[in-house]
């Protein structure tokens, strides 16, 4: 035991020295204890070990076995050698007994990245006793996380593609901490359900945020981004208050007005009619959806005192809002981001899927301390779907009829997203859906990564969100006026040195390389149909790598913001039995598609210089 645990735990502290340093006191008593008459009872007394058929030794935990008695190298090998594993770019492992199936990955993977997550410490110091994690620890991109949240985990997670991670999870090497498993087998599965929805809506709508991008291109180094206001509220004491659409809100416009005074008011597209209607123009608007209908909430209205925060995909009417200044945040979509890339950053809002979430990411990237919520509810309190005056509810109301009333239109909106019961701020049952309870989980495991920031809302009746705090309005009400604090934060963002100054020269070469590179994109297509056509097949193949290599580029990404949607254009079914004559069929569908979208490209780009 002594040599496998001495030659683990120094390519551990070589590797980790920062995480060593911090559990310093449990590899001390490891060291102490090894190799001593009682060790496994000492160091392990959840473990029992037993030689399996081969002679690895194999552990078992509360009568569970957790590796093969037979040829545990072997079982961990196959785990491995799947499909799966091959085409993932990193692995999971929640639990691992010995480590099996860590060192096996690691040894058939050398270039994946390894995320290995234990609860417990001593679990993990006593795998380092039994088996030699070389392989592991010497692994190009590996990261242990020890006792850390499953909050914390899930952000490790979600830094590489959720989609393309496999995932080791077994049930006799999680039952030590069954709960805490548990619960990041739940946040790992809403993420790749949202992973799936962001992919579904990118395939869905992407023609339309491709079209408002280039309408929208000529604005891009003209406006300026939200990092000017990053952080100017720190040190001063500022709330914010966010206001979204739902029903609850209702009771809050009665205060607004003096709400106002003592907090930045931040309104999304939805509930800026009832503001106004209160006589209160917001300090800040967030609008993020590309949608005409997103942009129908603000139509007609104007806030000339206001700043109006959005991104460039949005409906080209939104930009000519009325309003004190427009300002982008970071674009969700390939075009916008090809751009800022090259032309710079405006600002990050994240996706959370809703725009209350790019509110709430918009306070704390200004440096918010407090922010609270009014209207919030993520649910239908009272069978409530909207606030009363908000566009929704005066169309239903404009094309209601006697046949077909208001309460039965309002029926879809309450039960077309897998109607539900979910636990308000009082422990009561509340009607809410799938989606809202989508949204809920964001804000949930965003606000456990930024616990500085302190979240309130004024609707206990709403969908209760951990985290979050029910509060009445005179928390924030009881606070003094800060209006000329107000003011100077807005008027450092407005001054701020990080202000894009519009660079014609810049933006001018990148739009020409952009141009330029669809159409080499274009003709590399164009060449690689005349050879299919021609059945020139061998020609094909011996250029398929340089076809590829522009297929895949950034520029591409633009073309095909998801991989399923270029998947799709191979997914024929085969007229014949030649597999040469599928495979030419198949190629040439494949770029007809690339040089279609390409001419979509150049068009909605000529027409925005027209």
């Amino acid at each position: 035991m002594n040599s496998i645990w001495n030659k683990n735990i120094s390519l551990f502290k070589a590797r980790f020295p920062s995480l060593a340093q911090m559990v310093t006191a449990e590899i001390q008593h490891f060291q102490n204890a090894a190799g001593a008459q009682k060790e496994q009872e000492l160091l392990y007394p959840f473990w029992q070990i037993f030689p399996a058929k081969n002679g690895s030794p194999v552990i078992s935990e509360n009568g569970l076995r957790l590796h093969s008695a037979y040829n545990p190298e072997n079982e961990a090998q196959k785990a491995v050698s799947t499909d799966k594993c091959r085409k993932a770019t990193a692995a999971v492992f929640m639990g691992f007994g010995a480590g099996y199936t860590p060192v096996a990955f690691a040894s058939f993977y050398t270039d994946r990245t390894l995320i290995i997550i234990e609860p417990d410490t001593a679990h993990f110091f006593a795998a380092l006793t039994i088996l030699d994690w070389e392989p592991v620890f010497s692994s190009k991109n590996v990261i242990i996380a020890l006792s850390c949240t499953p909050q914390q985990a899930i952000t490790l997670i979600t830094q590489h593609n959720i989609s393309e991670t496999v995932i080791f999870s077994v049930n006799a090497q999680t039952a030590h901490s069954q709960q805490y498993f548990e619960t990041l087998q739940t946040l790992i599965k809403r993420n790749r359900q949202k992973d799936e929805i962001n992919r579904a809506t990118f395939d869905r709508f992407s023609k339309l945020w491709m079209r408002n991008s280039c309408r929208n291109l000529h604005l891009l180094m003209q406006i300026d981004g939200v990092n000017i206001y990053k952080g100017k509220a720190e040190n001063k004491s500022l709330p914010f208050t966010l206001l979204a659409a739902g029903p609850s809100l209702e009771k809050i416009l009665p205060h607004l007005k003096e709400i106002k005074k003592r907090s930045v008011i931040v309104c999304v597209d939805t509930a800026l009619r009832a503001c106004l209607r209160s006589g209160v123009e917001p300090d800040f608007i967030v609008l993020a959806d590309p949608q005409y209908w997103a942009y129908r909430h603000i139509a007609g209205l104007s806030s000339p005192s206001s700043v109006l925060i959005t991104e460039q995909a949005v409906y080209p009417a939104v930009v000519r809002f009325p309003c004190r200044k427009i300002v982008y945040f970071s674009s969700f979509f390939p075009l916008g981001q090809y751009f800022e890339k090259n032309c710079g950053q405006k600002g990050n809002l994240g996706a959370g899927g809703s725009v209350a979430s790019a509110a709430w990411n918009f306070a704390h990237l200004a440096g918010a301390s407090e922010i609270f919520t009014a209207g919030l509810d993520l649910s239908f309190p009272d069978k409530k779907t909207h606030i009363s005056g908000s566009t929704f509810e005066q169309a239903v109301h404009i094309s209601s009829l006697r046949t077909n009333p208001a309460e039965t239109a309002n029926l879809p909106a309450l039960f077309s997203g897998n109607a539900c019961y979910g636990k308000n701020y009082e422990n009561g049952d509340v009607l809410t859906d799938q989606r809202m309870k989508m949204f809920a989980w964001w804000f949930e495991s965003r606000l456990a990564t930024c616990p500085e920031t302190k979240t309130y809302t004024f609707a206990p009746e709403g969908l209760a969100i951990p985290g979050i705090t029910a509060v009445t309005p005179a928390a924030l009400l009881s606070q003094p006026e800060i209006t000329a604090q107000k003011k100077e934060f807005i008027k450092a963002g407005e001054s701020c040195s990080e202000s894009i100054a519009y660079q014609p020269a810049l933006f001018k070469k990148t739009y020409s390389d952009f141009i330029n590179s669809l159409h080499s994109l274009y003709n590399t297509a164009q060449h690689a149909i005349g050879l299919c056509r021609n059945n020139r097949l061998k020609e094909l193949q011996e250029s398929e790598t340089a076809i590829r290599k522009i297929c895949i580029s950034e520029i591409a990404d633009c073309i095909f913001p998801t991989d399923s949607q270029l998947e799709k254009l191979t997914e024929l079914p085969a007229s014949c039995t030649d597999p040469d004559k599928i495979y030419l069929k198949r190629q040439t569908v494949m770029y007809s598609e690339i040089c279609r979208r390409i001419i979509e490209y150049l068009h909605s780009l000529n027409e925005n210089k027209q």
